[in-house]
């Protein structure tokens, strides 16, 4: 049996830990605020906002022999080409395993805070040129509400989970 774990800000990467568990016949739960007693695999599902990653931070806190999937929800149709989650999982970045599926934005449903960040975000991209496909993404829907939640992206996910069961 699998645990799976989420935290969400906007609402799609429940979405996504909802559709995994359907299709593993499993539940999804939010992470819980202290470390639960773990006896099997476990994916973790969190959307990444800069430097802040829920799901980084809860895998950090699980025992290292505990089989750990972390999926990161991401601003983007084209997955990171940095790896971002691994510099925020330090020590632990070699013992998991680590999935990126695009999310969602909504514009119309952000903070004043976050619309700021987002726009000094966005001004320095156009300023830096020259950018990836994930920076480009974050370019081209600044502004719109955006929905690139794909639940075929989460095959991977559980061809994962199927071979830490088979293991």
């Amino acid at each position: 049996m699998v645990r799976i774990y989420y935290s969400t800000v906007y609402g799609s990467t429940r979405e996504y830990a909802e559709e995994l568990a359907s299709l593993l016949d499993d539940t999804a739960q939010p992470i819980p605020s202290t470390s639960p007693s773990i006896d099997g695999p476990v994916v973790v599902l969190s959307p990444i906002h800069g430097p802040s990653h829920a799901g980084a931070k809860f895998v950090k806190s699980l025992p290292a022999d505990v089989p750990v999937a972390l999926v990161t929800v991401c601003m983007s149709t084209a997955a990171p080409e940095t790896d971002p989650a691994a510099g925020l999982l330090g020590k632990r970045a070699d013992s998991v395993t680590r999935f990126y599926l695009p999310g969602r934005m909504n514009y119309s449903g952000l903070s004043l805070k976050h619309k700021m960040v987002m726009r000094g975000l966005v001004t320095a991209l156009k300023a830096k040129g020259n950018l990836s496909a994930s920076e480009q993404d974050t370019v081209d829907m600044y502004g719109k509400d955006t929905d690139w939640v794909a639940f075929a992206a989460l095959d991977p996910v559980v061809a994962w989970v199927r071979r830490q069961a088979d293991a």
